[in-house]
């Protein structure tokens, strides 16, 4: 196992990686495999490989899409507990690896138990659950066997929140949201962006790379008042529920706490690392109330914030939830830190068999001229966005692979660069009256909201600037001259 953002602390501070996201680690077989496939030539493009629907990348059963939580009593004591959770953590841990092992392989899944107990809290205590999903990547990040938990099991309300779709173009966001409306005649769908005014919607999303956008407080959020409305339609039906039954005892959850309030309403937020959960948060409430990072894991702990009185927001730490998707689309979809990537070129190679990357990129391949019929390759790729962006190793000189492919990866995880699913057999000419509505409603608002198209100016190099750039800026300012040696070959 592999424990990501843990902190160099000693055994007297090991609470502190308590809530840090653990994975599992890839083989060196698998390392030099995929390495070995990044030289290989690329194929010819194919945006069918684009197209995903649910079923695609389910698990087998539903009782291996999540661990639930065992039977317990207050009569139990908490180390006991704790062991009982633990050992049927394990017992699902063991199980899933057998599955991914007689499928040939796996993909990455959160393996910390304390990360699973802060979703079973926020599932409790909420009485409406906002499953939040990235609009680029929502068959990856929706995951059904949860879904089915809740509705089921639980028997609580779930709305789909499909996030960011100020990234895409307003016809791939209504055709998904008609698309899981289709699949979940029961599902809520609402389309959400936290920061409708910061980015500009292009007519073939992907087409170019955009200007980095310097976010620093929230604007008004684009969906937000539907979900208050829902919310506040929920506790009007809570509050005729509570007049009209007489006053019994309330169901306990654990630590000894009431599940639900019946003075207001609490809305629970989950869904995968980076899907935009505590952005949802702060775009609802028009201000920065919770912290936010673009490195997945960033929020450690569930937190709550009342919206008014009767509402209560209760925010989810993101969970890797299992999947038979590949690892290559899980990085690229943000659920994992790109700076931790042991080996970014496979997903290079995965962006590049879908999307004309080498145009985009505006690169010249390093043999063009001693062999001008060279096909390229996700390792040529790699070498020449680093040429042409100066990323050379210290000692040698020569371009820097690794921190080139770190950077094309950094592209695509923030949107610059966009790379999206399509539903199955997308056509934007075949949407009914209600969504085509939905769409020029999305379109207006970008027009209304965006003014002059200063931010549509195709992408230099003078205005790119990693977060890898940042950090050695840093080390500089603080007098870290050891971190100009730093030579990943």
């Amino acid at each position: 196992e592999k424990r990501l953002n843990a902190q160099p602390v000693g055994a007297t501070h090991e609470r502190v990686n308590k809530y840090s996201l653990v994975f599992g680690r890839e083989t060196k077989e698998e390392i030099d495999h995929n390495i070995a496939l990044s030289k290989e030539p690329l194929p010819p493009l194919d945006t069918t490989l684009l197209e995903s629907c649910v079923e695609d990348w389910a698990v087998g059963s539903l009782d291996l899409g999540m661990p639930k939580r065992g039977k317990w009593s207050y009569s139990m004591s908490k180390q006991k507990l704790e062991q009982a959770e633990q050992k049927e953590f394990k017992a699902w841990c063991d199980k899933l690896d057998e599955y991914y092992h007689d499928l040939g392989g796996g993909s990455y899944y959160e393996r910390n138990l304390e990360t699973w107990r802060q979703l079973w809290r926020t599932l409790e205590m909420s009485d409406i659950v906002l499953f939040v999903c990235d609009i680029r990547y929502p068959t990856i990040h929706f995951s059904h066997s949860v879904y089915k938990y809740i509705t089921e099991e639980l028997d609580k309300q779930v709305i789909l929140v499909l996030n960011k779709v100020d990234i895409v173009h307003p016809s791939v966001s209504v055709s998904w949201k008609h698309y899981f409306e289709r699949k979940f005649p029961e599902i809520r769908v609402v389309l959400f962006s936290a920061f409708p005014s910061e980015q500009k919607l292009v007519e073939n999303t992907g087409r170019r790379l955009l200007k980095k956008q310097n976010i620093k407080k929230p604007s008004w959020a684009y969906g937000a008042d539907s979900l208050i409305q829902l919310a506040k339609c929920h506790y009007d039906k809570k509050k005729e529920m509570k007049d009209a039954t007489p006053d019994t005892e309330k169901p306990r959850s654990f630590e000894g706490e009431e599940s639900s309030s019946e003075d207001y309403v609490t809305i629970g937020l989950i869904g995968q690392p980076n899907a935009g959960k505590s952005s949802l948060i702060n775009g609802i409430l028009q201000d920065k109330k919770v912290s936010v990072s673009k490195t997945p894991g960033h929020t450690k702990h569930f937190q709550t914030i009342f919206y008014s009185p009767g509402i209560r927001l209760c925010d989810c730490p993101g969970l890797v939830f299992p999947t038979t998707a590949p690892k290559q689309i899980q990085i690229v979809s943000g659920m994992y830190p790109v700076a931790q990537v042991r080996e970014p070129y496979s997903v290079v190679r995965y962006v590049a068999e879908r999307i004309d990357l080498v145009s985009f990129l505006r690169i010249v391949h390093p043999c063009a001229e001693e062999e001008p019929t060279q096909p390229w390759t996700a390792w040529y790729i790699c070498f020449a966005w680093a040429d042409k962006n100066g990323y050379h190793t210290a000692r040698t000189g020569r371009p820097d692979v690794y921190r080139g492919a770190n950077s094309i990866l950094r592209l695509v995880v923030t949107g610059r660069l966009c790379v999206r699913l399509l539903p199955p057999d997308y056509s934007p000419d075949g949407m009914s009256d209600s969504y085509r509505d939905i769409m020029q409603e999305l379109l207006s608002f970008a027009t209304n909201k965006e003014g002059d198209d200063s931010d549509e100016d195709e992408y230099s190099d003078e205005t790119e600037s990693s977060e890898q750039e940042e950090e050695m800026e840093k080390d500089q300012k603080s007098g870290n001259k050891f971190s100009l040696l730093k030579d990943i070959d």
